[in-house]
């Protein structure tokens, strides 16, 4: 491709932005994102000369560059590009699938940066031209619910998010689908305190389906339930069959697993490498929790006061993200206490 662009008289010629737009997939699919950001930067602009702002190429260009730009660690950037194209797309068509799409995507930009407020306002839109267009149960629908869920997991909203998943259960197309709302609604009880009641459960549709999405929940409850050395074997599982993308949380909770184990240098070894790792901003929850493994690892080498002002600074960092009463704010305070 990049040697018929190059003979190209006229790269703005519609055959030869379709080809540039093919390239940008495969930069994309490839994860060469230092080509892919300076690629998509040049469409763009090609684009807007050629097509307008408004043009879905243009857009589509817009949202790969965004893409780019956050994992090359620009996340402040990615997020003010994609709020930017989401607004046009709003504009141009707020019940078309592009924009509920760029919606999808734009919400998952704001959790990378710790914008969870800003997630659930833009997933609120989403949901209700996803249900004004389609219907409650459509799986266009449905792919936001879950996302919403996940968003209100994480900001420790455990009544919303059961509330919310359980109405994905009312009318599932198939048991897979009607059995991944109940491994959520396991999880989200789990990490309200009742991981050893749901265990046997969790492990029984884990052996059922085998899949990395059953695997993790598994893992993520025996974590929770005091049984830290077959969450590390599963989550080790889970890793192998992501994407590189999609590992913070797994690799985190795998170090954590590490870590309570009693595996002090695995745990050690992989929290500084995610802590290292471009891609999540510093003050990010995600990070906080790597840094908060390596106090706790430190803590177990008997480096008390390097433990204790790591974890203040983490308990700090959380609080600002989500207020002191986040489950994950106080779980830091008893570590702090404890130890």
């Amino acid at each position: 491709m990049r040697k018929k662009l190059a003979k190209a008289a006229d790269p703005d010629l519609p055959e030869n932005l379709a080809l540039r737009h093919r390239l940008g997939i495969l930069l994309v699919e490839t994860g060469d994102w230092p080509a892919a950001e300076e690629h998509y930067t040049e469409l763009a602009d090609a684009q807007v000369r050629v097509e307008g702002e408004q043009h879905p190429g243009t857009l589509g260009a817009w949202l790969n560059l965004a893409t780019a730009k956050a994992a090359l660690g620009e996340i402040e950037d990615a997020v003010h590009l994609m709020e930017s194209t989401v607004d046009i797309y709003e504009a141009v068509s707020r019940d078309d699938p592009a924009t509920m799409q760029a919606q999808l995507l734009l919400s998952e930009m704001y959790s990378l940066s710790g914008e969870y407020d800003e997630a659930l306002d833009v997933l609120g839109r989403h949901l209700k031209a996803c249900v004004d267009k389609f219907g409650e149960y459509h799986e266009l629908t449905i792919a936001g619910a879950r996302r919403k869920v996940n968003v209100l997991r994480t900001l420790g909203r455990f009544g919303e998010a059961s509330s919310l998943n359980g109405g994905l259960n009312r009318k599932p197309r198939n048991d897979y689908e009607r059995d991944s709302a109940r491994a959520v609604d396991l999880l989200i009880r789990a990490e309200s305190g009742d991981a050893k009641i749901v265990r046997h459960k969790a492990r029984e549709l884990a052996e059922q389906y085998r899949t990395p999405e059953f695997v993790e929940v598994l893992a993520a409850v025996l974590l929770r339930a005091g049984e830290p050395a077959e969450a590390a074997e599963l989550y080790r599982a889970v890793l192998s069959a992501q994407p590189a993308a999609r590992h913070w949380g797994p690799a985190g909770e795998l170090a954590r697993a590490y870590l309570e184990s009693g595996q002090l240098d695995a745990a050690e070894t992989l929290a500084r490498e995610l802590v290292s790792a471009e891609g999540l901003p510093a003050g990010h929850p995600l990070k906080l929790g790597f840094r908060a493994t390596l106090a706790r690892a430190a803590r177990e080498r008997g480096r008390d006061a390097e433990a204790d002002r790591e974890l203040e600074a983490v308990a700090a960092g959380l609080t600002e993200v989500f207020g002191p009463k986040h489950p994950d704010v106080v779980e830091v305070a008893g570590w702090l206490k404890k130890d």
